[in-house]
């Protein structure tokens, strides 16, 4: 109301009157002195009436989504002890400047995006005034790699609660070597980088991971390089990557239940029922050979095994086929 306010409310007033519009909210006004007097001798013709409201309460979410953010200062997060969630999606933030003098109280912060922005350097330990994160999302930024000698450091972070950190969208052409403690981790997402290798046994210092997410990259083979045991792993996505070679040799997973290799260059079923007899496997999408499918043509009849099929020969994307039961066919290279 210090400038032109009273002009713009009186317009807006005036252009839907006839509308169904019966009441307006006012987030925030800005008067000069007080709210009595000539200030509410001139609004008083426009209202039937005048409610002020102080929000007194602490913040709890922070939203700023799709503006022009190029920094962010943790320090201003500090006297913030009910604040939660924190969502910057898509800004244009390049750099995070950290918490210099440690605060008496540890953040509250409980979920925390910075999906679409424009990271290249990110040192985790940052975050390690945030004890409660659950969730921490940098999908979509430029990070180019995960190592201790920076960009990403996570040597000394500990995150006792985290449970979900996606990486998805950025550039790293290969797994990170140091981590620190993140003992409840149950989601972990690389999907849309570019990675070449996977090396299963890396994600062995994630005995609570549940779910991993590895699809779109350039992984030509997963491996297994010492072994591993990991009680609680149930799914596994690598779809639409160009691996040609699988090797889960070591591997201990007793609750695995999905592993998907959709999409891919292989050219046989690899042996995985062996491993995980409960386990449903997706091969759509591979050009697995006559052969070697003929010899799971219980697998996928019992959907067990799921790969591209037709109820002709055309239907197939592939040079040949083997028949399952009355109608479907497999499509599979002669």
């Amino acid at each position: 109301m210090t400038s032109d306010g009273g002009a713009k409310i009186r317009k807006a007033i005036d252009t839907v009157q006839d509308s169904f519009y019966v009441a307006f909210s006012i987030e925030k006004l800005i008067v000069s002195s007080s709210a009595s007097g000539p200030f509410l001798q001139r609004i008083a013709t426009l209202t039937e009436q005048i409610s002020y409201m102080a929000y007194k309460d602490p913040l709890e979410e922070l939203f700023i989504i799709q503006c022009a953010l190029t920094a962010l200062r943790l320090e201003v997060l500090v006297n913030n002890p009910k604040l939660t969630t924190i969502d910057l999606t898509r800004n244009r933030i390049r750099q995070l400047f950290p918490i210099t003098t440690p605060p008496k109280t540890k953040l509250s912060v409980t979920s925390l995006s910075l999906v679409a922005n424009q990271l290249e350097h990110l040192d985790m330990s940052m975050f390690a005034f945030m004890p409660k994160l659950e969730l921490f999302d940098v999908r979509g930024n430029r990070i180019v790699r995960l190592e201790a000698t920076a960009p990403f450091d996570t040597r000394n972070l500990t995150l006792p609660v985290l449970r979900s950190l996606y990486i998805d969208d950025n550039a790293l052409t290969e797994l990170p070597t140091h981590w620190g403690k993140l003992p409840n981790l149950v989601y972990l997402g690389f999907d849309r980088n570019y990675l070449k290798r996977i090396d299963i046994s890396f994600f062995g210092k994630f005995p609570t991971l549940n779910a991993i997410f590895i699809c779109e990259n350039n992984v030509e083979t997963i491996r297994t390089s010492t072994p591993i045991t990991m009680p609680e792993l149930d799914i596994m996505l690598f779809e639409s990557n160009q691996i040609v070679s699988v090797n889960f040799t070591g591997c201990n997973f007793p609750k695995m239940n999905i592993i998907s290799l959709m999409n891919n260059r292989l050219t046989t079923i690899p042996p995985l029922f062996q491993r995980f007899s409960e386990s449903r496997l997706t091969m759509e999408g591979n050009p697995i050979k006559c052969c070697n499918m003929t010899v799971f043509k219980s697998k996928i009849t019992d959907f067990q095994l799921r790969v591209t099929t037709g109820t002709t020969q055309s239907d197939c994307p592939t040079t040949s086929s083997i028949v399952l039961d009355q109608g479907r066919l497999a499509c599979c290279d002669a």
